[in-house]
């Protein structure tokens, strides 16, 4: 009935392919991972050949690392590329001396702090894979602690968005004018919206990540006499090895995901799929075009309220401003700790690892809707 939905994403094994002209991750090439670590290799050792141990090692790192690690490294290499080519001299190895110095440049252009830690732990990493010297001695860590104490920007972080908006009663009170629930409200029921607020739900509901959400499929949900569901997910950033985790779907995103379902006519594969006829090469949504819906959807749901004067519509702008697809996870977390959720719970349940990332999502609660606050209304 509808069509053959499918997607333009080209990465490969999860992992982009390395430009030759560039250095940098891109979305072409059959062998991303030998592509990497050739331009790993040529950084330090040029046309010659590296020592049987040095190669091995690069292997077997570049095998078991995350894309994500992958694609910040690539990125961080660049930079240092381009440094030294400036100085007449290869890549790699960076001598302390010369890290320090293009780690002061960019503090003075304003990096943010955080890719700095990053970039200098890049070089870390690929000169102990490289057997290099290592590039950080006292002097660049004394540096490094200078420009954290110097730069005094708050971490940057996506604004949640919470089921009933920044209520002081997660449980009593009705929802805010900016919230999921009026959100979903408001996207209209044509396929492309049946779609979206199923997708949104669900991202949502279990604290889906993006590349969680695109990669739903039909034979993953498993569907509960209750009206709930069992959302199966087999692969997460923190899973890397793929023992899979379960999470749950309420019955508010069980009947939009019908809903869109049934208009599609799927019955397997992949729930999210672009209104297209054309056949891409993975079948789903790209990763980037969730934060896309989100903000769409989002900055016409609050020019309706702009027009009606529920909002203003500096207060519309920044919101769509702060807001991506992480939003839906950082709401979902924000609503279980404003719900008195223990943490243990909210880690096991949002497939986090450490504590340190929900604790600062919490921390950017409203505080009159926290539960603390809750607690203390009954106490005054």
């Amino acid at each position: 009935m509808l069509m053959a939905l499918a997607l333009t994403s080209s990465a490969i094994n999860g992992v982009p392919a390395l430009s030759p002209h560039t250095g940098l991750l891109s979305t072409s090439g059959a062998d991303p991972l030998r592509h990497f670590r050739a331009e790993i290799i040529r950084s330090a050792f040029g046309p010659e050949l590296p020592p049987e141990d040095v190669h091995r090692r690069v292997v077997s790192w570049s095998s078991a690392a995350a894309p994500n690690t992958l694609r910040a490294i690539a990125s961080d290499l660049k930079i240092v590329a381009a440094y030294q080519a400036a100085q007449y001299r290869p890549t790699l190895p960076i001598l302390p001396i010369d890290l320090y110095l293009l780690v002061s440049e960019r503090a003075r252009e304003g990096i943010k702090k955080s890719s700095i830690d990053r970039l200098v732990a890049s070089m870390a990493r690929l000169h102990q894979l490289l057997d290099l010297p290592s590039p950080v001695d006292e002097n660049l860590r004394w540096k490094l602690k200078e420009i954290r104490k110097a730069d005094t920007r708050p971490k940057g972080q996506a604004r949640g968005l919470r089921l009933k908006g920044d209520v002081a009663d997660i449980h009593a009170d009705q929802a805010a004018p900016i919230s999921l629930i009026g959100l979903l409200a408001s996207i209209p029921e044509d396929p492309a919206g049946l779609r979206d607020r199923a997708l949104l739900s669900a991202g949502y509901d279990a604290g889906l990540r993006r590349s969680e959400v695109v990669r739903i499929k039909v034979e993953h949900i498993e569907r509960q006499p209750s009206g709930e569901a069992s959302l199966f997910l087999p692969r997460s950033k923190t899973d890397q090895e793929g023992e899979g985790a379960r999470v749950w779907l309420s019955r508010r995103t069980v009947a939009h995901a019908d809903a869109w379902l049934g208009l599609a006519e799927l019955t397997e594969g992949y729930v999210f799929r672009p209104l297209s006829y054309r056949v891409g090469v993975s079948g789903h949504l790209s990763e980037g075009t969730v934060s896309k819906i989100l903000k769409t959807r989002l900055q016409a749901y609050l020019e309706q309220l702009v027009s009606t004067g529920e909002i203003a519509a500096d207060t519309a702008t920044a919101v769509v401003a702060a807001t991506s697809a992480h939003s839906l996870r950082v709401g979902c977390d924000q609503d279980l700790f404003a719900a008195g959720v223990d943490l243990g719970a909210i880690m096991q349940g949002l497939r986090w690892t450490s504590p340190k990332q929900p604790l600062a999502y919490a921390r950017h609660l409203a505080p009159s809707t926290s539960l603390l606050a809750q607690i203390m209304r009954r106490i005054g």
